[in-house]
């Protein structure tokens, strides 16, 4: 992989973040895998809403799905694991108030 195309990855993943309800599932699934229906009771959205948001996720390899019996689970990929620890540890102290 390029410099460009290793940036183009980024910008993929960081565009893919760029959401409230995606940003919300990735704190859901960051430690373990969730059942599609426990996201979707956490959302106040649509199912179509949060099928959308896993979708656009998984197409950029934030998140994978699994299967766990007949339910769909999804997990945060674990390459992506450590960025986003580091993300929500850093986001603590930029309270200013």
């Amino acid at each position: 992989m390029d410099d460009r195309q290793r940036r183009a990855r980024w910008a993929e993943i960081f565009g893919s973040l760029a959401s409230e309800p995606r940003l919300h599932i990735v704190e859901l699934v960051a430690d373990e895998a969730v059942q599609c229906q426990e996201i979707l009771g956490q959302l106040e959205l649509s199912q179509p809403a949060v099928s959308y948001h896993l979708a656009k996720l998984e197409r950029a390899g934030i998140v994978h799905k699994e299967r766990q019996g007949t339910r769909n689970c999804y997990r945060l990929r674990e390459e992506l694991w450590s960025l986003v620890r580091i993300l929500m540890k850093e986001e603590r102290s930029w309270n200013t108030t």
